[in-house]
């Protein structure tokens, strides 16, 4: 494109632009139009085809067009080929005065030229300014401008108002002020030129006339002494410069004394005259209790004189020029000279009592020619503590205290020493000195760990921030990477996480240290407790390729009473650090086993054991301390808050057990905490137990485990329900085991295999075991972790069904008291149906404020194949589930704080209406509250789940299908 195909492109933009926005006229703009011209304007609606129906559409808003001047423009244009061109215009329109409207705006065209014939032909126009200042039915800004327009109209009335409303108050307060004010000529003359009512009034008059015709200098005032220093004092006012002021004595025009303050300057007033301003104040009161005040000191003078006779046992005055002292107060008996004498002599002879260290610094201090010598150099005060010996022959504190006295009367050196026992002082001084040091150490160390806080806290909180940040960037220039994007939400997902675990750790401690953490004492399944503390950890111990193992002793019951939630917040605290500080291809064993029973209370011991890099001894004594770490640097990347053992140690403390830990360097760590918790007494359950003990009688069953102390209790177990048990350690075994069987012209009808084992794993032996014994034997297989990812391969090779560790008796129990022995298509077609969402077709109602959440929670039920309506708030909430019709909805998600109507109030509201359905729909909590008081409300409410913010979907859909009860 050359440089004058480019000239005439741009002057064509603006000659256009020109004409349309500072001329109101679109003729010229219109007789450029191609007959295919598009056009889009700035509304949201604004589009036109062809050149009868964009001209239609400029023509039609000819009238709503503001004058405008344009500047600030900007052009740039590019070749399209084929004879087209775009041209983008930048410009700044601003309104002319006379269109009464205030538009300030900037605008954006975007021109398609064609060539046609010589010329230009416009085929497209792209014209866009702020989209909140144009309408719809607009062209222009126009209503935008004159409301801009209308504002500043009545932003300058309003100043107006006020300037008024200002001089009024001047006026009132120049009036009213309770001093007074008076001007007059600069001239000798000195000629008043105004006063306020106050001088007059202070002076006695009844109006201003009377006081101008009785006084026309303001001098006349002033008392006779006081004339000349004032007239020199006005002639040195400058303009503008500083103000001088001072108190005089006045005599009022009834006689009456008074006194006033004065502030003058010179200055230039209201009518543009140079004048001196007087501003005045009555002082009388003040005068009269200053000199009240006088008295009061003298008094307080002899007072004072009498307290220090009272807290001095001994004053002696010394007059240093005549070498003579006087014992003004003498009250004490340890110390024995003459009422009065020579003063170097008393000093000379008071030496050899004084304690060795002391002498020479005495003497230096309280001699006659030293006294002196300091006297003169200008210091007042000479101060010391020394030991002297008394008449008891003991070394007593004392302090002498020599002050300088001023003398009116001659040129004699006096001075007073004041002497003063202090045994019982230092002894309180050396208390307190210790008490200060003590509260510098712990404001100290307070200070230390705060610093030290806050220094973890700043890093460990911008390192996740920094990457959910940064991957959040890469993720959105990355879009059409889609391994790179699920990478980045992996990444921010982990990241979210631990930035969240660091949050509710500081809460947790916080919440410690304030008393205001409560235990919960709520039946729980303890199965179900372990299997889930299982699900998080094992998939984290297989990716960091570490051995994991839990196991258990029994007895131990399906259900108890306490805190299951704090407890899963020690076990995954401590399983975490396990994780942080065990390498790759260690292992980390749990060990759940009943200590003892008492008072209706089982104590249950957890021991959490690593082969990882250890503690030091010296580091053990302080593990439980906030933010201690034996050496950062080891795992720098792994660390946390620095409070979780903190909080575990206060949580075990506040539950009423116990924790231990024995550790030695690059050996590993073993952790046993003791909880107690309360035992269900349930008749049904030991009925059910009865029950229970011929479950499998008959059954031949074979137990195939690598790990000894699983094969044999499990055994143990499956022997105590009826069953013939026979317990191999490896795959290959089992099926030798099952070919001696079938040898012997019998066959096992139940194999339970591990699905991990060294050499022959649990898939192989269950594949071959199938091939030996056809459909008649059950095979489960015992797995650690969800079973989903090779439940395919497993079902192929034979698998009817999966229990998962650790294998507890109430496990094993149920699992059996399911399943038919003849039947083992039933738990497959079962399991299969478990796997679809109990959420399908389900309807649920969401009751959220915050929009975003909303769109989560949304989304994530509708990907599970539930349909969701949205209420904002409570008061929402209600009148939603209140007009549709009973068992509409099978479960409401209900966010606890809200405007208009929280939670809490829309749960009672809903459970109070007189329907067959308020009473039974679920209704679960979403909140940001994770304390224990709050699940109280939650519950007392009438609510039946919890779930805490940020939602975890797999806890949200596990929560909905258990309320749901599909």
């Amino acid at each position: 494109m050359g440089k004058k195909t480019l000239a005439e492109i741009e002057s064509l933009a603006r000659k256009i632009l020109t004409t349309y926005f500072c001329d109101s006229d679109m003729e010229f703009m219109i007789s450029t139009f191609a007959d295919d011209i598009v056009w889009l304007g700035s509304g949201e609606q604004q589009k036109a085809e062809g050149k009868e129906a964009v001209a239609a559409v400029f023509r039609s808003g000819k009238d709503g067009m503001i004058a405008c001047d344009m500047c600030e423009e900007q052009y740039h244009s590019i070749d399209l080929g084929g004879g087209s061109y775009l041209c983008e215009a930048v410009s700044r329109l601003i309104s002319k005065p006379e269109s009464e409207t205030c538009l300030n705006i900037q605008q954006r065209a975007t021109f398609v030229f064609r060539e046609k014939g010589d010329g230009l032909e416009t085929v497209h126009i792209h014209n866009s300014v702020p989209f909140s200042e144009i309408q719809d039915d607009e062209l222009f800004p126009v209503e935008s401008g004159r409301q801009a327009f209308e504002r500043l109209k009545s932003a300058l009335d309003t100043k107006k108002q006020e300037y008024e409303h200002q001089t009024r108050f001047l006026e009132q307060l120049y009036h009213t002020l309770p001093c007074g004010i008076l001007q007059f000529s600069t001239d000798p003359s000195r000629t008043i030129i105004s006063v306020n009512p106050m001088v007059w009034r202070f002076y006695g008059y009844a109006s201003e006339s009377e006081y101008r015709e009785a006084v026309r200098n303001p001098l006349q005032k002033v008392d006779t002494q006081d004339q000349e220093w004032i007239s020199a004092l006005l002639d040195r006012l400058t303009l503008n410069g500083e103000s001088a002021s001072y108190r005089r004595h006045c005599i009022k025009r009834d006689g009456e004394e008074a006194w006033i303050n004065v502030v003058m300057g010179r200055i230039i007033n209201s009518n543009g005259v140079e004048v001196i301003q007087a501003v005045f104040t009555d002082i009388t009161e003040q005068m009269h209790l200053e000199q009240a005040q006088e008295q009061e000191r003298i008094l307080e003078n002899r007072s004072l004189r009498a307290a220090i006779c009272t807290a001095y046992p001994l004053i002696v005055s010394v007059n240093l020029t005549q070498d003579t002292y006087h014992c003004f107060v003498n009250d004490q008996l340890e110390y024995q000279f003459p009422q009065e004498g020579c003063y170097t002599e008393l000093q000379g002879s008071s030496i050899p009592g004084i304690y060795s260290t002391y002498q020479e610094d005495f003497t230096n201090a309280f001699g006659r020619d030293a006294l002196l010598r300091r006297f003169a150099a200008g210091e007042q005060e000479v101060y010391m503590e020394l030991q002297g010996r008394a008449v008891d022959g003991k070394y007593h504190w004392l302090s002498i205290h020599a002050i300088a006295v001023e003398n009116p009367f001659s040129d004699d050196v006096l001075t007073i020493c004041l002497i003063k026992f202090l045994d019982e002082l230092r002894q309180e001084q050396a208390r307190q000195e210790q008490l200060l040091r003590d509260a510098l150490a712990s404001a100290q160390a307070a200070s230390r760990a705060k610093s030290d806080f806050l220094s973890r806290m700043s890093h460990d909180i911008r390192t996740p921030m920094n990457a959910i940040i940064g991957m959040s960037t890469i993720g959105q220039i990355k879009l059409n990477d889609t391994r790179t994007v699920k990478d980045c939400f992996q990444k921010i997902d982990t990241s979210s996480k631990f930035l969240l675990s660091l949050i509710n750790d500081i809460l947790d401690m916080s919440r410690i240290e304030t008393d205001k953490m409560e235990i919960a004492h709520d039946l729980f399944d303890f199965t179900a407790f372990v299997e889930e503390i299982n699900q998080i950890i094992y998939p984290q111990t297989l990716e960091r390729e570490i051995g994991y193992e839990m196991r258990h002793l029994e007895p131990l019951e399906s259900h108890y009473i306490g805190d299951s939630l704090r407890m899963k917040q020690i076990l995954m605290n401590l399983l975490s650090n396990a994780l942080k500080f065990t390498q790759p291809g260690g292992s980390i064993c749990v060990d759940i086993a009943e200590e003892k029973r008492t008072n209706g209370y089982a104590y249950i011991r957890f021991t959490i054991e690593d082969n990882g890099i250890g503690m030091s001894e010296d580091f053990m004594k302080r593990l439980f301390q906030p933010f201690e770490q034996e050496a950062p640097g080891n795992a720098r990347n792994n660390v946390g808050s620095g409070l979780g053992l903190s909080i575990v140690y206060s949580l075990v403390q506040l539950m009423g057990g116990t924790i231990s830990v024995t550790s030695r360097k690059q050996e590993g760590s073993q952790f046993t905490v003791t909880i107690p918790f309360q035992l269900v007494t349930d008749d049904e359950e030991k009925e059910w137990e009865r029950k229970r003990q011929n479950l499998l009688k008959g059954f031949q069953v074979l137990v195939v485990d690598d790990d000894p102390s699983v094969g044999r209790q499990t055994s143990l177990i499956l022997d105590d329900i009826g069953a013939k048990t026979r317990w191999v350690d490896a795959g290959i075994r089992a099926v030798r085991e099952v070919e001696n069987a079938i040898g012997e012209n019998w066959m096992f009808d139940i194999a339970m295999i591990d699905w991990k084992m060294p050499g022959m794993d649990g898939i192989e032996t269950a594949r071959r075991i199938r091939r030996l014994v056809g459909p008649d034997t059950m095979i489960i297989m015992i797995t650690a972790y969800d079973w989903r990812g090779i439940e395919e391969e497993a079902r192929e090779a034979g698998i009817d069904y999966f229990i998962a560790k650790p294998l507890f008796r109430s496990v094993i129990y149920d699992t059996f008291s399911k399943l038919d022995k003849k039947d083992s298509a039933e738990p497959a077609a079962a399991e299969k149906r478990t796997q679809e969402s109990a959420l399908k077709g389900a309807r649920i109602l969401l009751v959220e404020d915050n929009e975003l959440n909303q769109e989560i929670a949304k989304t994530l039920l509708e990907m599970n194949g539930a349909a969701v309506d949205v209420a904002g708030n409570g008061e929402a909430a209600i009148r939603c589930f209140r007009d549709q019709k009973p068992g509409t909805y099978q479960a409401i998600l209900m966010d606890i704080r809200m405007p208009v109507m929280d939670g809490l109030d829309a749960t009672r509201g809903i459970r109070a209406l007189n329907r067959e359905d308020s009473a039974s729909v679920p209704i679960l909590a979403m909140t940001a509250n994770a304390f224990v008081e709050d699940r109280k409300k939650a519950f007392e409410a009438s609510m039946n789940g919890y779930l805490v913010k940020p939602l975890d979907i797999t806890m949200l859909i596990s929560e909905l299908e258990k309320a749901i009860g599909k």
